[in-house]
């Protein structure tokens, strides 16, 4: 069966890594039939359930189809593509549409495909039966059929000034997810998050079914983050109050590490120059992440990487501009 997953623009990288990850996580081979920053469409034997298991962890997609066809925009070559691809359930239809286009005419096209498909059917544009969905690009439309709708206001819902213990500088419910999601976590597997702050990582992988253990050198973030996932209803946590170095103490063989290393003025390393952080870091990280684990690192600076390979091998990287004067860079090692 094919898939159309319609990527966001949130990330140039981060929505396509997403999803391969979550392809890996659950250990769906696949050939990738179409890869690019508007879609990705893999080819995969029938996994409607462990897509569906993919679709609740998502954060940087919209939608997931039932892929039909893809063609150039031209409105002949649709029609003519489109009634060599029949839909075959029965009941209500609906076309709707991704517009990634600047020079294309998407109504146009919507028209083109409603008058090939709801030829015969009742059109329901609220609650239809079948919902075609068109991703419409300067230079290909793909068309499937909608499965799964990602369930992206629920990112908006945990931010952290909806949360019961505040931070400023904690990450978005939305970026926490798509970094948990590149370590190809496994629900009732565990994931690690030694500078776990007010648990904005944590929380996220709990959701999925992960079990999460957390660490932090200031003993209000701990008490801070037991009440994040306790309002939550995460219940598989451990939580110490503890500095990096200490980490291998307290836990061993974790299956993944997610973790936003401590950077800027608005983030405390206790006096301990940054470089020498991360160096402890990575050291204690490769004690306790099992072989073959991933660690997903955010840093501050895309040189601190050479000091992760000194004991992790390197991925992939992703690199966000926070403003004028910070970049992000989120890595991807492996034991």
């Amino acid at each position: 069966m094919r898939y159309l997953f319609e990527l966001s623009k949130d990330h140039k990288t981060l929505p396509t890594a997403e999803v391969l990850s979550c392809l890996k996580a659950e250990k769906i081979s696949y050939k990738t039939l179409y890869s690019n920053k508007n879609v990705l469409v893999i080819d995969t034997d029938n996994n409607y359930e462990k897509i569906k298991l993919i679709a609740i962890r998502l954060s940087s997609s919209f939608y997931i189809d039932e892929f039909l066809f893809s063609c150039p925009p031209s409105l002949d070559t649709i029609k003519k593509v489109a009634l060599e691809n029949n839909i075959r359930k029965k009941g209500s239809i609906a076309v709707k549409h991704l517009n990634r286009s600047t020079k294309i005419n998407s109504q146009d096209i919507v028209k083109t495909l409603s008058k090939v498909y709801t030829k015969n059917r009742k059109v329901n544009l609220e609650k239809p039966d079948i919902e075609v969905r068109a991703v419409i690009t300067d230079s290909k439309v793909y068309v499937g059929l909608k499965l799964f709708k990602i369930n992206r206001s629920q990112y908006e819902q945990r931010k952290v000034q909806f949360r019961p213990f505040f931070s400023p500088i904690s990450l978005h419910p939305k970026l926490a997810r798509t970094l948990v999601n590149l370590s190809c976590i496994k629900k009732y597997n565990t994931l690690l998050d030694p500078f776990c702050g007010t648990g904005g990582i944590l929380l996220e992988a709990g959701l999925i079914g992960a079990k999460v253990i957390g660490s932090d050198i200031e003993e209000k973030m701990i008490k801070g983050c037991k009440k994040t996932l306790e309002y939550y209803n995460i219940k598989d946590y451990t939580l110490f109050h503890c500095d990096v170095g200490d980490i291998v103490k307290h836990v061993e063989n974790v299956d993944a590490v997610v973790t936003d290393l401590p950077y800027g003025k608005s983030t405390t390393t206790h006096g301990e120059a940054t470089v020498s952080l991360y160096q402890r870091a990575f050291e204690n990280i490769s004690k306790v992440l099992k072989k073959n684990g991933r660690a997903v690192i955010g840093l501050s600076d895309e040189g601190l990487i050479t000091t992760g390979l000194e004991y992790l091998s390197f991925l992939e990287k992703h690199e966000l501009r926070v403003h004028r004067s910070l970049t992000r860079f989120f890595v991807v090692f492996k034991k």
